[in-house]
């Protein structure tokens, strides 16, 4: 008996390597909050609760002591000169391309975040055009990952929309009565002959003509589900192009409340409340000088560094084995092992810029471009994975710093509080009132903006992730060949006109489709 006694009180080595591991694989499930997805969820203690100290420490350094030159900052506040490119002449308002008569009418379903949406609303008017049909206001899908159900009416202002393309394309806010069973619910309940779930992505105008309005004509309806990326870039006629461009650029505004929060933010940005100056520092007429090169004006960096993006790239982001289990959790949970951990090593994946930057290497970036520690810096993201303890070192490079909570009180944002798509609005709003936007990594959010401001021929730095990889592995760098390597790389990257290639998307490169040459 003493022997099963000792045995049982005593297990060996092995057995103890067994318990950990049920521990380990267990402990998930009886505390979920703690490997819970941030913004929705508590945060993760494996990951945002330790976040790494800064892995460029000599950069950092170099880049805190070193004076950027009044030159350098002449430079990187200028303007870009103009390209050649204008918008393209407006048709008489009194000529109207809406053919009379309509073919039926036509339901767009769209999914994805605001800007995904944008593009579906200008692809909706572009198939009803080609279609001859009566367009319903589209209908927006509840966003699977912020979870938010706004829509087409709490975004965008409805009569401008209206009165934009009254002349183009007929649109209505809801169906007539008798087609009032075509909702989103009815779709959702089976196979239904009026709803379209097959439309190819970057259909041309004839697989709309050839599949969408027979069944219309027979109907009366249709119902097109999913819709993102539904329409061809390529081989439609000039007047399709520029529809899309039109809607884009002219027929979608916010509604009033999100205007008037981003034009708050925009005042507040360009007219800081006076500093008390530092005696010491008054009499330095360098750093007045630099200061001046950048009074009123801001760069807006949209970071794009949340919780999906991290654990979506299977990069390394220096939390060491904690982080990596928290953001294998993170996959599994949320795509349930569609997206598995990628065959690539972290070296590789940086090579191949698949990594998005964390707060720290845009900071490094900002720095070696020129921007100074009295640069105003506006920060449009929804949640940065790891909080403060994550943006402490780009705030130590930028303490001018700032973003919604900062610059308003919560009785003007409560609105759009606790709603992604209207917070991602007022982003979008300061950002094209920016004198300077870059964002961290490609995406929805990027292209849209790279597009808008391209088209009003505004300043927007796109970094070089290949570049930028390359050069953050090279941990024997200094500073100074690092800043060479960063203006050399990024002196064509800073909004200059290019022109769309086939199969580009027309969201991303405006011209030639959506302008005229000068």
């Amino acid at each position: 008996m003493k022997l099963y006694k000792d045995y049982y009180f005593h297990p060996n080595h092995s057995q103890r390597a067994a318990l950990a591991a049920l521990f380990v694989l267990l402990f998930p499930t009886f505390f979920p909050n703690l490997f819970g997805p941030l913004g929705r969820a508590s945060p993760s203690i494996f990951s945002e609760w330790n976040a790494p100290k800064p892995r460029h420490l000599h950069l950092l350094e170099a880049a805190l002591s070193t004076q950027s030159s009044v030159e350098h900052q002449i430079k990187v506040w200028a303007p870009l000169p103009n390209q050649g490119w204008k918008h393209c002449p407006e048709e008489p308002r009194s000529a109207s391309s809406k053919p009379k008569g309509s073919n039926g009418y036509i339901q767009v379903f769209l999914d994805g975040g605001l800007n995904q949406q944008k593009m579906g609303i200008c692809d909706a008017v572009a198939v009803a055009k080609i279609l001859n049909a009566t367009l319903v206001l589209p209908h927006l899908e509840v966003n699977p990952v912020w979870q938010d159900s706004s829509s087409f009416e709490e975004i965008f202002d409805v009569d401008h929309f209206l009165e934009v393309l009254r002349n183009e394309v007929s649109i209505v806010k809801e169906l007539p009565s008798e087609f009032s069973w075509s909702s989103r619910e009815y779709y959702a309940t089976g196979i239904r002959p009026t709803r379209i779930k097959t439309a190819p992505v970057h259909a041309p105008a004839e697989w709309y003509l050839e599949n969408v309005l027979p069944i219309m004509q027979s109907y009366g309806v249709a119902a097109i589900s999913p819709f993102s990326h539904r329409l061809t870039f390529d081989n439609l006629p000039e007047s399709i192009q520029r529809l899309r461009c039109k809607v884009n650029f002219q027929a979608l505004a916010f509604v009033p409340h999100i205007r008037e929060l981003g034009e708050t933010l925009v005042n507040r940005l360009r007219n800081p409340p006076v500093r008390i100056q530092n005696a010491e520092t008054d009499s330095q007429e360098g750093t007045n000088d630099l200061d001046k090169q950048g009074a009123g004006k801001f760069v807006v960096l949209h970071l794009r560094f949340d919780k999906d993006m991290a654990a979506h790239s299977a990069c390394d982001f220096g939390g060491g084995k904690a982080e990596k289990l928290a953001l294998a959790k993170y996959r599994q949970v949320i795509w349930q092992g569609r997206v598995l951990k990628s065959q690539f090593s972290d070296e590789e994946l940086r090579v191949q810029g698949r990594c998005p930057l964390t707060p720290e290497e845009i900071g490094l970036l900002l720095a070696a471009l020129g921007f100074n520690n009295s640069t105003r810096l506006y920060l449009a993201s929804h949640k940065v994975y790891g909080g403060e303890a994550r943006i402490s070192t780009l705030r130590r490079l930028f303490p001018l710093l700032e973003d919604k909570k900062s610059l308003t009180s919560a009785e003007k944002r409560a609105k759009v509080e606790g709603k992604a798509s209207l917070l991602a609005a007022v982003d979008y709003y300061v950002s094209m009132q920016s004198d300077i936007f870059i964002s961290a990594s490609p995406g929805n959010m990027h292209n849209a903006l790279v597009c808008h401001r391209a088209y009003m021929n505004l300043k927007t730095i796109r970094p070089s992730m290949t570049l930028l990889s390359k050069l953050f592995l090279n941990k024997s760098m200094q500073w100074s060949e690092f800043q060479h390597a960063v203006l050399e790389g990024h002196k064509n990257r800073q909004g200059q006109i290019k022109l769309r290639k086939e199969k580009q998307s027309i969201y991303t490169y405006p011209a030639p489709d959506c302008m005229c040459q000068a």
